[in-house]
């Protein structure tokens, strides 16, 4: 099938469909060459849809939401991404809420009877969709969005829509099983009956101890058992390192700004000058947080 074909049966189906696209303007990050196409579904049966025709191209293709925590490479992307910010919709039932894939986190906990309910508050201040969010578990120490998940609607790997129980997703810290077997999250169902977070609070020391409001994609490495990867960093001293326009925060190390005009080369220098420092200072291997995407 042609570039050209592709597109026009993608637009078939979705509409939205543009041809290199920077891909510095889809992530937090800020840094991206040129995707060779981006689809933009609108509903949950268009994105089911759009993911059985590239199945059965050859070209490559991956699901993104809000960019927030992954990292392009300055060549691009030669393949086509499929942007779920699009797929909206949120159901409030009794305890739990349905919400779809491409809702971004803070409009979900804005939602007047989510907010009242105050238990996914933890999530105040992470920037990214809730199909991201699921697939990479996010959250905050103690509590992560895995704990909440009553149910998740996806494809698996075959193209077959499924619904999976939250205790079959396999979630670990900033990880699952729907990550590892190419697992497409189309919705979730939330429970909103658990414990109340103080989302001011929350807010307020993520602004403390984080660089907020600058171009990154959070949190860069996983933290070791029984350890911090930031504190790991800064006992290596490199805390405030710089590499062309790529910073390690000053604030907290183990967040990589883009001071500007950085570019994935000199992030990635970043990253592996970490790990090799840490892993001299202090015999551990960062393993990283953030998804590095190779063209």
């Amino acid at each position: 099938m042609s570039r050209a074909d592709l597109s026009s049966r993608l637009a078939a189906i979705a509409g939205d469909v543009r041809c290199d696209v920077l891909l510095a303007s889809l992530t937090t990050l800020g840094v991206g060459g040129p995707a060779k196409r981006v689809v933009l579904p609108r509903t949950i049966d268009e994105m089911v849809a759009v993911g059985q025709l590239l199945r059965t191209s050859e070209e490559p293709g991956m699901v993104l939401g809000a960019g927030s925590n992954v990292l392009f490479p300055d060549t691009g992307y030669a393949g086509t991404i499929v942007l779920t910010t699009a797929v909206q919709g949120l159901h409030v039932e009794s305890s739990s809420v349905h919400v779809a894939c491409g809702v971004r986190l803070p409009a979900l906990l804005d939602h007047p009877e989510v907010a009242r309910s105050q238990a996914l508050d933890f999530l105040a201040g992470i920037p990214g969709t809730v199909g991201g969010a699921v697939v990479t578990n996010a959250g905050v120490p103690g509590v992560s969005i895995g704990d909440v998940v009553i149910e998740i609607h996806g494809v698996d790997a075959r193209g077959r829509r499924t619904v999976v129980p939250g205790e079959r997703c396999g979630f670990r810290y900033r990880g699952s099983r729907l990550a590892d077997s190419g697992f497409a999250v189309l919705a979730a169902r939330l429970d909103l009956a658990g414990e109340r977070f103080d989302r001011d609070r929350l807010l307020a020391m993520r602004r403390r101890t984080q660089p907020v409001g600058k171009q990154t994609a959070g949190c860069v490495f996983k933290n070791p058992a029984r350890d911090s990867a930031g504190a790991l960093i800064e006992r290596a001293g490199l805390k405030g390192l710089r590499v062309g326009d790529a910073i390690i925060s000053p604030l907290h190390a183990n967040f990589i700004v883009n001071n500007g005009q950085a570019t994935a080369a000199e992030i990635r220098k970043l990253i592996d000058i970490v790990r090799r420092k840490v892993y001299k200072e202090c015999r551990v291997l960062l393993e990283l947080e953030i998804e590095v995407v190779d063209g």
